[in-house]
């Protein structure tokens, strides 16, 4: 598997999370200890059936939003545990799959998601502005690329044609 790097808000960062199987037990395989300081990324399915169990424990929670090969999984089913995760990972499989884009839209205007939006997966270089603009704050990409490019990407297009999860206003608003 290809080295991956993260960059939250702009800057590298080592991960603090670590994704879970389903098949490994809260209960009694997987203590703190185990996640080394931690957080836990589980699936959505988990995240439904552990609810009440997963919000007495002390660890950081997140969920991956699987994008499924036809239908990805639905952003909206998040609403009721919004208040338990602190991370909302987005899965990207492929480069023209645009589910995550209205995922993360969905999540941060909708429901007013304040916590870590990652997006994972195929995370490209054209994308990752786009990616901001719809509310994701953190992105997984390729090792080979060293953040200038990804501050250089993020600067690439000054002006936006419509309005988005950030605060820029479209260049059709703008009167002169």
């Amino acid at each position: 598997m290809p080295t991956k790097h993260l960059i939250i808000d702009g800057a590298t960062a080592s991960d603090q999370w670590q994704t879970i199987a389903d098949d490994i037990s809260f209960d009694g395989t997987l203590d703190e200890a185990t996640l080394d300081g931690k957080g836990a990324i589980i699936s959505l399915a988990r995240l439904e059936a552990e609810a009440d169990t997963l919000r007495q424990r002390n660890t950081p929670i997140g969920v991956i939003l699987r994008a499924g090969e036809k239908v990805g999984e639905d952003p909206h089913r998040l609403a009721p545990f919004l208040d338990m995760l602190s991370l909302v990972a987005i899965e990207f499989p492929v480069y023209r799959n645009g589910r995550g884009f209205s995922a993360a839209r969905i999540l941060r205007e909708q429901y007013n998601y304040k916590g870590e939006l990652r997006a994972t997966g195929d995370v490209l270089y054209d994308q990752w502005q786009f990616m901001h603009r719809c509310g994701i704050n953190a992105y997984e990409i390729d090792g080979d690329i060293p953040l200038a490019t990804f501050t250089k990407a993020m600067d690439s297009l000054p002006d936006a044609y419509q309005p988005a999860g950030d605060d820029k206003r479209g260049i059709l608003w703008r009167r002169s």
